[in-house]
């Protein structure tokens, strides 16, 4: 009686719990492919950034000769990070970096070991080398968003100086060897499509006009009419020279977050 009773009505149940099941894989796998893509990037205004936050991103900012002025290096849904590199570039005739701070997004998790090996600064050859990762104990990564590196420049003289983080090919082979890095704690490269371990996805520029305007052309700006002015490409002969030169120390600097990641323990079990 009791099969006879209530057998449809259970058939009926696990087909329903069946679709219900499907249902929630089609769920889950398209929740998955709607996830946002990390990017990175500058902000010339700080306004609205916190250590795990990421307000309007300002794409220029303007300031006066020998005034200090902050910038956020910021990162967007990332997931689990544990170490960063990048190449924070810059034009030399219009600024110069003279202080950052790194003990923010990466500093925001209990137990967070955040450590700083960039280059030294003051920094004023166009060039400035960013390097961080977390020797936390057990691991603290941070997923999420927020500020990677506050970063203060220093307008010395009259110009619009880009700010970039950019990927270069560094010995003209048709291939990046030197750009933005992200590790997280299994030793993946965050971001990176193609193989080549740098990041790939999205990465928003910004400039600095010093005693200009946002919309001048890129480059230092003559102070009188006889000394005339760049061809506005955003990238002086200076700076040129300093990439040519600095090729060789670029190489030996970058890879501190890949070579730390590779030495640290595997991530435990469980």
């Amino acid at each position: 009686m009791f099969r006879s009773d209530f057998g449809p009505a259970l058939a009926t149940l696990a087909v329903a719990l069946a679709l219900l099941a499907g249902a929630g894989e089609v769920a889950v796998t398209s929740v998955r492919a709607q996830q946002p893509k990390t990017s990175i990037g500058i902000d010339a205004d700080i306004s609205g950034n916190a250590d795990t936050t990421v307000g309007p991103v300002d794409n220029c900012a303007v300031i006066s000769e020998g005034d200090s002025h902050q910038v956020d290096v910021f990162v967007q849904d990332v997931t689990d990070l544990q170490a960063w590199e990048a190449v924070f570039t810059f034009e030399p005739a219009v600024l110069e970096v003279t202080e950052v701070d790194v003990q923010r997004f990466m500093a925001a998790n209990e137990g967070s070991d955040v450590q700083d090996v960039s280059g030294e600064l003051p920094d004023g050859d166009g060039r400035y080398q960013l390097a961080v990762f977390d020797a936390a104990d057990p691991f603290a990564p941070d997923s999420g968003s927020g500020v990677l590196a506050r970063v203060t420049v220093k307008g010395v003289g009259p110009g619009v100086s880009a700010l970039l983080l950019p990927l270069s090919d560094l010995d003209d082979d048709g291939a990046p060897d030197e750009g933005p890095l992200l590790r997280d704690i299994d030793v993946n490269s965050i971001g990176d499509a193609n193989g080549d371990t740098l990041f790939d996805g999205p990465i928003a520029d910004a400039r600095i006009a010093v005693d200009a305007s946002c919309t001048d052309p890129l480059g230092p700006t003559s102070r009188s009419e006889s000394e005339g002015s760049n061809d506005g490409d955003g990238i002086g002969a200076v700076t040129i020279a300093v990439i040519v030169a600095g090729s060789v120390a670029a190489v030996a600097v970058g890879g501190l977050a890949t070579a730390w990641t590779v030495r640290r323990r595997p991530r435990p079990e469980g």
